[in-house]
């Protein structure tokens, strides 16, 4: 009885093993260029970008760009030694206008601490990045890139 039952489990586990052998890959991958298609490269716009100061210790504007079409930015206060006075907020959109050209639209929000009070403007300007995608400006200001 016990070589009948161990012929059984044995016959049991060739099969088990031959049905996980056989549900593995059983073709080779095919020619390179097959499958999904790659993505296409992100806007040069798209990421955090940190303006420089217009004066040395000064705040600088920090622009974050998202892939959906979304810009929010605010001011880094810069290192003075003096409190800031303000607070600044700009949310908005972006679009792409040219290979290298791209529109900001939205609203800026300034906080004004010392009576707390508020105040707003539209923002429609039209940022410029570099051929190298490494510097982006306004094109109302080439002196201080974002």
């Amino acid at each position: 009885m016990k070589s009948s039952g161990t012929i059984i489990l044995l016959a049991v586990l060739l099969l088990l093993a031959g049905c996980l052998l056989s549900c593995g890959c059983s073709s080779a991958s095919g020619p390179t260029g097959e499958g999904p298609p790659e993505e296409p490269p992100a806007p040069a716009i798209v990421g955090t970008w940190l303006s420089l100061p217009h004066e040395p210790g000064g705040a600088r504007d920090l622009y974050l760009f998202r892939d959906t079409g979304r810009a929010d930015a605010t001011v880094v206060p810069g290192d003075t030694g003096e409190p800031p006075d303000r607070e600044v907020y700009l949310q908005g959109t972006w679009e792409q206008v040219s290979p290298s050209g791209y529109r900001l639209t939205g609203e800026e929000i300034t906080h004004f601490f010392t009576n707390d009070s508020h105040s707003s403007r539209a923002i429609r300007d039209l940022l410029i990045s570099d051929v190298e995608g490494e510097r982006l400006y306004r094109e109302c200001d080439r002196e201080h890139p974002l």
